[in-house]
């Protein structure tokens, strides 16, 4: 029943619902055959969530490699540690390492072990830094945040250079006192192998270290403070092939000081060149301190050990079976996170896997310290030394392997479960009427039924960049500028890397001159389209450069 267009469903008489056609459907282009209005539907773009998709955190990509890394980690100690005679065949051993000369220079590789543990802080602190400082390009913080993490960098690579130097001091005369050595069991006579070149080439790691450290050193201060070295993953500075470098008018204006095309190119291409070299050989000086390391004597057999009769230093063959499982687990399941195919039932799939892998780790730790501790129990024979920290760092991959594992899993699948959506833009199409009007002969008890369409687009979207603009006068010239007041917190202006005080010079090809202009431009722009917007900027120093942002236009009901 209907009342011009009031309408009214009713059943036996009585009245089930009643509303107001014209306030659900305001759009009326058309009348049907009994002279009713049918409802039109407006084209307009429609936000939606696919659950279906899956969407990583920027935190995934750096803590999967992480975790690469440590599986291979733990694969290579078990080979090392496992006894392996053939790839089937397992010797099951006690972990331990028997050393008659543990106490002297000579069970080291001739070379003292402060000495030894001075290369390796050297070494690891090469490879952490240029480590931290790609994590922090990728991570991309504020401007600020982002160069004190680089002056961070550069005091941990300080140090580093103060103890490569130091190291270089105390190696650089005992080259030849680098050797590897064995005793005859039953007279005790050592018989030493001159091995020179490696001291010779862990000498010279020790320098290249010093040198390219302090050159990374110098460039990560110096081009960090005068911003050209900064990370534009999320367009913090971004320039577009086309537009000019910068505007003669502005420099005029704003007085800003013509800046050389590419020097930011330049700068991060060659702050990479030295952090790799750096990181390169960081990596180098760490594998030949421990072929040094190596060189230490390790005896087995009944003649060293009468009590326990050792005759071989390694894992039970269950720890070890166990160990190289989980790990070739760990690494396959990162490989597989790297495809690049986002299906939701996929990543759920490789994330129970994962917890699999994790369950596993534990198990490995809880067997390998229980052997420990029972190897420890055991009374170390006369006349050499008991070594167990080879493996006590396997177990401690066992345990870390675990606890990556755990964090990964718990971020990635629970704590942005909601943010793991992927959310795209679709323009609406119109839906046949009967689909959601049918007709009145459908269902005789019920004059007539209206079902709801979900494709029936919402109200029309304007755009939202998520930044105020106040218009300021030029004190020279008298002019009017559009500057930024206010940037909302992860709105699109943020992520372009708009900051309160830019000066908003032009829209793509279209200048800004007054708050008129930058709202014409604004309302102009299609949702979900993306502009380039050049604006003028004072940094710290106080020096005046020109930005460009790439800015996506996000969209809201209006």
């Amino acid at each position: 029943v209907s009342t011009q267009s009031t309408w009214e469903i009713k059943k036996s008489g009585s009245v089930v619902r009643s509303f107001d056609l014209m306030a659900e459907y305001p759009q009326m282009e058309e009348i049907d055959s009994f002279g009713k209005p049918i409802p039109g539907l407006e084209h307009t773009n429609v936000v939606e969530t696919d659950y279906r998709l899956f969407r990583y955190s920027k935190f995934a990509l750096p803590w999967l490699v992480l975790m690469l890394l440590c599986f291979v980690v733990l694969f290579g100690l078990t080979l090392w540690q496992g006894g392996f005679q053939a790839i089937k065949q397992i010797n099951a051993g006690i972990p331990r390492d028997l050393e008659p000369w543990a106490e002297d220079n000579r069970g080291d590789g001739g070379l003292k072990r402060p000495v030894r543990n001075l290369r390796f802080a050297v070494a690891i602190g090469a490879i952490l830094v240029p480590i931290f400082v790609a994590l922090v390009f990728y991570i991309n913080p504020r401007p600020a945040k982002q160069r004190n993490c680089y002056y961070f960098a550069a005091f941990i690579l300080f140090v580093v250079v103060v103890l490569a130097v130091i190291a270089f001091c105390l190696d650089v005369g005992k080259t030849d006192d680098t050797r590897k050595c064995s005793t005859e069991p039953s007279t005790r006579l050592l018989s030493c192998e001159s091995k020179a070149a490696y001291g010779v080439t862990v000498t010279v790691l020790d320098a290249a270290v010093a040198i390219f450290g302090l050159a990374c050193l110098a460039m990560l201060v110096l081009w960090s403070k005068d911003d050209t070295f900064k990370s534009t993953h999320n367009t913090w500075q971004e320039q577009t092939p086309g537009l000019p470098v910068e505007d003669p008018r502005y420099i005029e204006e704003f007085g800003v000081a013509p800046a050389v095309a590419g020097t930011d190119i330049v700068h991060k291409t060659l702050v990479a060149i030295g952090l790799l070299t750096l990181f390169a050989t960081g990596i180098l000086l760490l594998i030949f301190s421990i072929l040094i390391h190596e060189f230490r004597e390790r005896v087995k057999g009944s003649e060293w050990d009468p009590i326990n009769k050792q005759t071989q230093a390694g894992w039970p063959r269950e720890n070890t079976r166990l160990r190289l499982s989980a790990s070739s687990i760990g690494i396959a399941l990162c490989l597989l996170s790297f495809v690049p195919f986002p299906k939701r039932v996929y990543v759920y799939v490789l994330g129970f896997l994962f917890f699999i892998c994790c369950v596993l780790h534990f198990v490995a730790f809880g067997l390998d310290v229980n052997d420990l501790e029972d190897t420890k129990d055991l009374q170390c024979p006369s006349g050499v030394s008991c070594r167990y920290h080879p493996y006590n760092t396997t177990t401690f991959f066992d345990f870390f392997n675990g606890i990556l594992l755990l964090i990964y899993i718990g971020y990635e699948f629970f704590a942005r479960h909601k943010q793991s959506t992927v959310t795209a833009q679709r323009e609406a199409q119109e839906a046949p009427l009967e689909e959601f009007v049918p007709s009145y002969d459908a269902h005789p008890s019920y004059a007539p039924i209206m079902k709801p369409d979900p494709r029936i687009a919402g109200p029309a979207m304007r755009p939202l960049l998520g930044v105020e603009v106040i218009e300021v006068e030029h004190p020279g010239t008298g002019e009017l500028n559009v500057t930024v007041m206010l940037v909302t917190q992860g709105g699109a202006a943020e992520e372009a890397g708009v900051r309160v005080g830019d000066v908003i010079a032009r829209w793509d090809e279209i200048p800004i001159t007054c708050k008129a202009d930058f709202a014409q431009a604004v309302g102009s722009a299609p949702i979900g389209s993306t502009v380039q917007l050049q604006v003028v900027r004072q940094n710290a120093a106080g020096h005046t450069s020109v930005e460009f942002c790439k800015l996506t236009i996000r969209g809201v009901p209006a």
